[in-house]
């Protein structure tokens, strides 16, 4: 089965590095696939974001290792050619789409509202760019960008909800679940369930969360969900950020992976979409070429090809 973490940052490592700056990022992408072989993850998308995870260092870590990892990018709205940058990004290797934050800052949906995002979506749908929406709180307003741009993938960051250690849970923790379902009518959203153990109270594997999750894949259908776990904002390991201290939803990485993967309740169908299926069908991200018959290993194309649309 092909398992796809749909979301992670690069990490912050657990001790100072003293070897200078242009090595870093390699320790960073050196960290991330140590992670994923632990925990058995074949592939996995990196968000950018300007503090947490330069674009640069993305993708760089995807140039160096393009059958396992991609990324998204997060571009600057009010840039004058944004529609170019966003043209440039499609044909890029390895940038499968691009990530819109509307929770931070605050004012984010006002600027929604009144048009600060359109020439980036427009130029997204244009070109077929996936654009992953941290959305929490805002729900509602995701259904108007979804029905002005019905050919453009819109994909929900962490279910739309509101998630630790970052940003405390609401009360009850699935209060706005009902605006996420009511996107379900909305054939162009999708839905990531990254961060969903962060939401429990329970131990491992989480029995609480699955009646709430099983509502989502009810709604959207598992070809409409993607797994994800962020774990580098579980971990509280972020730049930018302080260490965090456990709380009730901390979760290793592998118990992340393992809490759906091992969930009787799910059809191996269901499992073989939620795992990684819905991922390289929405972002278009095809697996690596298989080894070659000399054994060398065949080369991952450009764009369109093994890494593109």
């Amino acid at each position: 089965m092909d398992i796809i973490d749909a979301q992670l940052h690069l990490p912050h490592p657990w001790s100072d590095w003293t070897h200078g700056e242009e090595s870093y990022p390699s320790l960073l992408t050196e960290i991330v696939l140590a992670q994923m072989d632990a925990a058995g993850v074949d592939a996995a998308i990196l968000v950018s974001h300007p503090e947490i995870a330069p674009a640069e260092w993305c993708e760089a870590a995807v140039a160096r290792h393009p059958g396992r990892l991609a990324t998204v990018l997060t571009l600057d709205e009010t840039s004058p050619d944004i529609a170019d940058q966003v043209a440039r990004a499609g044909k890029e290797p390895g940038v499968l789409g691009l990530r819109v934050n509307l929770a931070f800052p605050p004012d984010a949906v006002e600027r929604l509202r009144a048009g600060a995002y359109e020439q980036l979506l427009i130029a997204a749908e244009q070109h077929r760019m996936p654009v992953c929406l941290l959305a929490s709180g805002v729900l509602p307003d995701i259904a108007t960008v979804a029905r002005s741009h019905p050919e453009l993938p819109l994909i929900i960051d962490h279910m739309g909800l509101n998630q630790p250690p970052l940003i405390p849970a609401d009360d009850p923790p699935w209060r706005d679940l009902g605006h996420l379902l009511a996107l379900a009518e909305l054939p162009n959203v999708f839905v990531k369930l990254s961060g969903a153990p962060t939401l429990s109270t329970k131990a491992y594997p989480y029995p609480d969360i699955w009646p709430h999750l099983l509502r989502v894949l009810g709604a959207f259908g598992a070809d409409r969900c993607m797994w994800a776990t962020d774990q580098h904002r579980v971990f509280g390991r972020l730049h930018g950020f302080d260490p965090v201290p456990m709380y009730p939803g901390y979760h290793s990485y592998a118990q992340g992976l393992h809490y759906l993967l091992d969930q009787p309740e799910l059809s191996k169908s269901d499992k073989t979409a939620l795992l990684g299926g819905t991922t390289r069908q929405v972002m278009s991200w095809p697996p690596a070429p298989l080894p070659a018959a000399d054994g060398r290993r065949a080369d991952v194309g450009p764009r369109g090809a093994a890494m593109g649309r």
